[in-house]
């Protein structure tokens, strides 16, 4: 199918980092896929101006009607402000409101997925613990450290920066395949899930040290090619985001033996 004349147009130098270039006629879904995806995981913090219809143009390389489209959903699900003479802005959380029987639906998806990485991710810990090079224990060590500083010294969002973590644990095992589960997890869930796990980040500081604790556990017992402690750390960690989930007490300290 041919794309509207003013979908994509002839415009010059590749995108930045992060932000791929539109292949398909649905320009304007794209660009708000993108964004969602970086509002609710925290890339784009709450109260940041984003980029300029013009930076956008040209971030996506698509036309300046068709980011405006993207920008209208992004308003419609009030993910974002418009601030005349200053932009588009992301909203607090606290201005974003939904029903509670959604919520409950799509928290439910959000456990289904905790469920299935709990079948998936411990064991590829432990694979990552008897098989990662040094390159590849490197990267998941300066993602624990990327984390603690976003998200804990900062005190920003930092789901994206979670997850960063776990796809470096799944490329370390070194077995495409546990990417390729880590990956559809992550981006195969509708937008609705990801709004829900935008809304109800509990008690974030406190959620952000912990999460740092279970990732530097992780991290160092695959630092000591010990694939029992990566398994039963890995394993633990995922527990305790299903009990955040579920509004309960997280676990207490699990040691490895």
């Amino acid at each position: 199918m041919t794309p509207p004349d003013d979908g994509q147009p002839d415009m010059s130098g590749a995108p930045r980092a992060g932000f791929s270039a539109v292949t398909r006629t649905r320009f304007a879904d794209h660009a708000f896929a993108v964004l969602f995806h970086k509002i609710v995981t925290g890339e784009l913090a709450e109260g940041a101006a984003l980029p300029s219809e013009h930076e956008l143009s040209a971030l996506f390389n698509i036309s300046r009607p068709v980011v405006r489209e993207a920008l209208q959903r992004l308003r419609r699900e009030n993910l974002i402000e418009s601030r005349r003479g200053s932009g588009s802005f992301v909203r607090l959380r606290s201005q974003v409101t939904m029903s509670s029987d959604y919520v409950a639906e799509k928290r439910a998806l959000l456990l289904q997925n905790l469920e299935f990485r709990m079948a998936i991710e411990p064991q590829a810990a432990a694979y990552a613990a008897e098989r990662c090079t040094p390159a590849q224990l490197q990267v998941i060590e300066q993602a624990v450290e990327h984390f603690r500083e976003v998200a804990i010294v900062e005190g920003s969002a930092g789901d994206h920066l979670d997850y960063g973590f776990h796809h470096a644990v799944a490329v370390a095992c070194n077995n495409h395949r546990f990417v390729e589960a880590i990956e559809t997890v992550e981006y195969d869930i509708d937008h609705g899930v990801n709004l829900v796990r935008y809304l109800v980040r509990f008690d974030h500081l406190e959620r952000s040290r912990s999460v740092y604790e279970d990732h530097s556990r992780i991290c160092a017992a695959i630092r000591d090619r010990d694939p029992d402690a990566a398994r039963v750390f890995m394993r633990a960690h995922l527990e305790n985001a299903r009990r955040r989930m579920q509004q309960k007490q997280p676990l207490p300290a699990i040691t490895a033996s």
